[in-house]
């Protein structure tokens, strides 16, 4: 590592140690202390976490290794505890997850399989360890262990800048049947940029005129990391002509650890929320977006994908948008006998409204009718008139049968199902004749629709 980014990680590496060395297989020295939570620098051998209490005292080397158990490929991660251990167990939750062991009365190991379980990991879930003692109190406690894909063992020139993290991120193939990609990024002012490795080589695109993103798929970020004494080799054909090469390993970390001596660790970690920035970036990308790496990490993406908008957005007060009701408006018919020919009926006017996606309170019919009076003046007080139902529509003003041919019209348009109606009348002023003006108002609950039905016929005296 260039010595100017060294001496900036030893000077930010709270909770970390090794800042007197560069290699990471180095023997710790005194770390700098911070209770709880720690994050690993990339200069870090060891993090290490402490229970606010003083009571407990745990540490894992920051370098996973890689070795062959049972003719299976397997990362394994080290801790050590201030305690004598009775016995540890790893798991995410809801599911064991990993196998821990005992190997000594302060030291345990973690392994993961390679396949799903790294994959799962380096994908940015938490893996829990429960951690049982001999001595101290609680005798149990738990650990959160944060493992990702991180660059160090910088070597070249300063016109090329590999950047040390790898992230999770969420990028859909063209097939749609992967989304998780590891994307790594390379500053350098260079026309073209190419990496070569005996194995787990990235697909390197161009971002700008100086920033180009590396990008593996789980099977090629597993190659580049296992082993991990092989670097990778960058190679940038700068802009003014000269050709540099730069080399690196990529190495799968421990980058972050808790403790916790809370009797539920679900509680002290909770599985997050979808967040709503990430939901509002994810929704408003075009049809066909492949790559969401904007809206955030992975992790954060996948879980707005299948979140509906009123489990993430704040509720919204009531309010009616207007939509247009493609139908053609209908019109009543007169009676066709010659005795009521002095009796007149009115086009049915039809105005179309949406409610919000996640209302605050429940709508309900009586709140959309006295939403329309209060600000629109459109209809009756709401107690002026009769609530029903779809079953109550039958033989109402606006309509006859229940295959009534507007009601069908209307159904169509609002998606049909559950019903709240209101209805209501009132006699207008006319000269030797009586007028009335008829009002109905459907509310849909499944789409949101509302539906406003206006009115009036009369007859002379």
């Amino acid at each position: 590592m260039r010595f100017r980014n060294f001496a900036l990680a030893c000077a930010l590496s709270l909770g970390v140690t090794a800042c007197g060395s560069t290699s990471p297989d180095e023997s710790p020295v005194v770390p700098v202390e911070e209770t709880g939570v720690s994050t690993a620098a990339a200069t870090a051998t060891r993090i290490y976490a402490y229970e606010p209490t003083g009571t407990h005292e745990l540490s894992f080397e920051t370098l996973g290794t890689f070795e062959t158990r049972n003719n299976r490929r397997v990362l394994v991660i080290r801790g050590t505890t201030n305690r004598y251990i009775r016995d540890v167990f790893s798991f995410v939750p809801d599911d064991a997850f990993g196998t821990a062991s005992v190997i000594s009365e302060r030291r345990f190991e973690v392994v993961l399989e390679e396949g799903h379980e790294l994959n799962t990991m380096l994908s940015g879930l938490p893996l829990l360890v429960s951690i049982d003692t001999f001595t101290g109190s609680p005798t149990r406690y738990y650990a959160q262990i944060i493992l990702a894909p991180r660059f160090f063992d910088f070597r070249g020139p300063n016109s090329i800048s590999v950047f040390e993290n790898v992230d999770p991120v969420y990028v859909r193939n063209t097939a749609g049947t992967e989304s998780l990609m590891y994307r790594g990024r390379v500053d350098s002012a260079a026309t073209s940029l190419t990496v070569t490795a005996p194995d787990g080589v990235p697909t390197v695109s161009r971002v700008d005129a100086d920033t180009f993103n590396l990008d593996w798929r789980y099977p090629a970020v597993h190659q580049a990391v296992d082993p991990h004494t092989i670097p990778l080799t960058f190679t940038a054909a700068l802009n003014t002509g000269a050709v540099v090469d730069e080399t690196a390993r990529l190495v799968v970390r421990v980058t972050g650890l808790a403790i916790s001596t809370n009797d539920d660790p679900y509680n002290t970690w909770p599985s997050p929320a979808c967040q709503p920035s990430v939901y509002t970036c994810y929704h408003s990308k075009p049809a066909g977006t492949l790559d969401f790496s904007s809206c955030g990490t992975y992790r954060q993406v996948q879980r707005c994908t299948y979140a509906s908008a009123c489990e993430v957005l704040p509720g919204q007060p009531l309010s009616l948008t207007e939509i247009g009701f493609p139908p053609p408006a209908h019109a009543l018919q007169a009676p066709a006998s010659a005795s009521l020919a002095t009796t007149w009926y009115g086009q049915v006017g039809i105005d179309a409204y949406s409610t919000p996606e996640c209302p605050a309170t429940p709508v309900t019919i009586q709140a959309v009718v006295d939403h329309l009076h209060e600000t629109m003046q459109e209809v009756l007080p709401f107690d002026w008139g009769e609530a029903t139902d779809r079953a109550g529509l039958v033989d109402r003003y606006f309509f006859g049968a229940s295959n009534d041919p507007l009601l069908a019209a209307i159904d169509a348009f609002a998606g049909g199902g559950p019903i709240q109606a209101w209805f209501g009348w009132e006699e207008l002023p006319c000269h030797n004749c009586h007028s009335y003006a008829e009002y109905g108002v459907l509310y849909y609950p499944n789409s949101g629709k509302v539906i406003v039905l206006k009115s009036y016929h009369g007859y002379d005296w």
